[in-house]
């Protein structure tokens, strides 16, 4: 893997030819003014770009092209953090470049200014392009919504998930806001896939009865409450990950994170990749 302070490639093929692509990522997008996280932004004919916070203009940002294929539709192009920032903060290094090249020319560079502009550029530049590469996996919310919203449904798994009753009397909490609407099953994968990073969402049946999941750098927690205080717990993996690599056995991928959600609304116990254990005092 190399710097990538430009965000990451992806590519996504769909069967869907290009025009009935952009409708279906349209009709799934979030509004630009919803208060709420998740993926919005704007489709200008084979050019999308998308963003995941309605306040955050330096958060995850995907740019993309869609065209034309042989199976339909490919959307390829990249993801990462504050894309726009990086990019204006590039494309100002040759005017800064030539602007300095005149002030010197013409002697009217002081020490002082020149200090100023090596300061910005060769300690500031290198530490924006940092943060940008280390920060780039911030948009795979981003990718993940392209992935569903292109996604042809499944419909032995639609016809399984409606023949189950989700639980009666549960909430979505996303970010501290309880969630109006009924609780479905494309509800929670909704919710799900406005959780970005530091985010969290909570299904809860009684005020100390839930399970709840946060994002941190890209990987997840997942916690079950099931009483007061000394039941809470810390659901951690038995094996190996599912659906994309995981650091520990604490930190969970979004497949998993669905999988146990889609679980707990209809009663069931947890996947059996999962195991809860005690949470420490504090923790």
């Amino acid at each position: 893997m190399g710097f990538q302070p430009f965000g990451y490639r992806f590519e996504i093929f769909a069967s869907l030819p290009p025009a009935e692509a952009r409708a279906a990522i349209r009709s799934k997008m979030t509004g630009i003014f919803d208060a709420k996280n998740g993926a919005r932004g704007w489709i200008a004919g084979p050019f999308i770009c998308l963003w995941f916070s309605a306040f955050d203009r330096y958060g995850p940002m995907l740019f993309g092209l869609i065209s034309a294929n042989n199976f339909g539709t490919r959307v390829h192009g990249r993801a990462g953090s504050d894309l726009n920032g990086v990019l204006m903060f590039t494309l100002l290094i040759p005017l800064m470049a030539w602007l300095l090249f005149k002030m010197v020319s013409e002697g009217q560079a002081s020490g002082g200014q020149l200090l100023v502009i090596a300061l910005v550029f060769l300690v500031g530049g290198p530490l924006i392009y940092w943060s940008a590469h280390k920060e780039r996996k911030d948009a795979e919310p981003l990718e993940r919504f392209l992935r569903k919203a292109l996604a042809q449904p499944d419909a032995r798994s639609k016809s399984t998930v409606s023949a189950r009753k989700i639980q009666e009397g549960l909430r979505l909490n996303l970010n501290g806001e309880y969630l109006e609407g009924p609780v479905t099953d494309a509800a929670i994968q909704s919710a799900l896939m406005r959780v970005g990073n530091r985010d969290f969402m909570i299904i809860e049946s009684a005020p100390q009865d839930y399970l709840q999941t946060a994002c941190r750098d890209g990987r997840y927690i997942l916690e079950v409450r099931k009483g007061g205080p000394g039941e809470h717990y810390q659901a951690v993996r038995n094996g190996g990950a599912v659906g994309g690599a995981a650091k520990a056995n604490d930190t969970l991928t979004y497949e998993e994170v669905s999988a146990a959600m889609a679980s707990y609304a209809l009663g069931d116990s947890l996947p059996s990749l999962l195991r809860l254990q005690p949470m420490v005092s504090g923790q």
